[in-house]
Order: C-alpha cells, then sequence, then structure tokens
C-alpha cells in the first residue's frame, strides 16, 4: 500500500464503520460487516420498518450477530417553526428538497414503498432537463407528510422521537442551522430529546 494511503499507527484497534445506504444489497452488506448503517434521511417509518430492518437482519443473520450490536442511524427531514408562516416557508424549501432526492433513480425504491413509484421518472426526467422549479411541484402534501416530521419548537422532539422510536437508534435533524439564531428554542429542543 502506498504511503499516501496508509493511516498513522492509533490507539484505536477497534474503530465502528457504518456505511450510508438505500437498496437491498448495501444494507445487508451494513448488516453483515459493519456496525452500523446511516439511513438515508429520505425515508419513512414504513420504508426503514419494512425495508431497511429487514435487510439489516438478513446481513447480520449471515454475520452470526443480533441487532444489539448494531446501530440504525438517521437525518430526518424536519420543518419546525414558530409560526405556521415560518413552517410553511420550510415545508415548501423541504418539499424541494425531497423532490431532488426523490429524482435518483436508485432512491425509487421509497417511493415504491407507498405506491409512488411512477414520480420518481417524471422527477427524474426533469432533473435532466434542468426544470429543478417544476420538480417540487411532483411532491404532494401527502408525499410530504409521509417523508418528513412537521411541528413547532415546543412539540418536535416528542414528534420525531415518536416517529422513530425503534426504527432509528440516532437522530439528526436535516434542517438548515444558523449558528446565533434560535439559539434558546434549540436548546429547548435538545433538552427534549434529553429527558
Amino acid at each position: 500500500m502506498t504511503p499516501f494511503f496508509t493511516p498513522a499507527k492509533h490507539n484505536f484497534p477497534n474503530v465502528p464503520i457504518h456505511i450510508a445506504g438505500v437498496n437491498e444489497h448495501i444494507i445487508r452488506l451494513a448488516g453483515e460487516l459493519c456496525e452500523g448503517l446511516h439511513a438515508h434521511p429520505f425515508n419513512s417509518p414504513k420504508y426503514l420498518r419494512e425495508f431497511v430492518l429487514p435487510n439489516v437482519e438478513k446481513g447480520l443473520k449471515k454475520s452470526g450477530r443480533s441487532r444489539k450490536d448494531f446501530e440504525i442511524q438517521s437525518a430526518a427531514f424536519v420543518i419546525v417553526g414558530r409560526t405556521q408562516d415560518e413552517i410553511q416557508k420550510t415545508r415548501e424549501a423541504v418539499r424541494q428538497q425531497i423532490s431532488f432526492y426523490a429524482s435518483t433513480r436508485t432512491y425509487k425504491v421509497v417511493l415504491d414503498m407507498h405506491g409512488w413509484g411512477d414520480v420518481a421518472q417524471r422527477l427524474n426526467e426533469k432533473a435532466a432537463k434542468g426544470e429543478w422549479a417544476a420538480m417540487a411541484k411532483e411532491i404532494t402534501d401527502e408525499m410530504l407528510d409521509v417523508y418528513t416530521v412537521s411541528g413547532s419548537f415546543d412539540d418536535i422532539a416528542d414528534k420525531v422521537m415518536q416517529r422513530y422510536d425503534g426504527l432509528l437508534d440516532r437522530i439528526a435533524f436535516y434542517i438548515p442551522y444558523r449558528a446565533g439564531t434560535d439559539d434558546a428554542e434549540w436548546q429547548q429542543l435538545a433538552s427534549g430529546f434529553n429527558r
């Protein structure tokens, strides 16, 4: 191995390996060979429960391990604000972001879980043409509700915990954060997870 790619010696012999994945084979591989999986933020509880967890279990079984030996983490699309106007503005920004992810052909399985696989093809075609603004129109309010968690700073921690209980071991929020803004709200939200 070239010295450029040879890591220096260290005192961490068992560094946990986590890989990201969306589809069957990479998720099984994570279960078989890794200590964890980073599930894509473009997910739903149904996708995690009916697709991700069974494939992780198949990989774990192959390696003779159990779910307690493995960590699943993800970021969640969280729509949060102090007012309904703030929430609605964030909702539209997240709709645009989801339309981008849903245009990726290899992420079609996430849409298929809910019977929306045809949307992936339309989004992919619009992305190829650079029709970015038009893509968001393909994401219905129903779809947005399936792939996101919405609420106020007061209730979003409880909503996220209820949604992902038993599905994820660790979670992050997939929302823009600007240091120095809404600090009190973020502290309150964090304390909601640390009860």
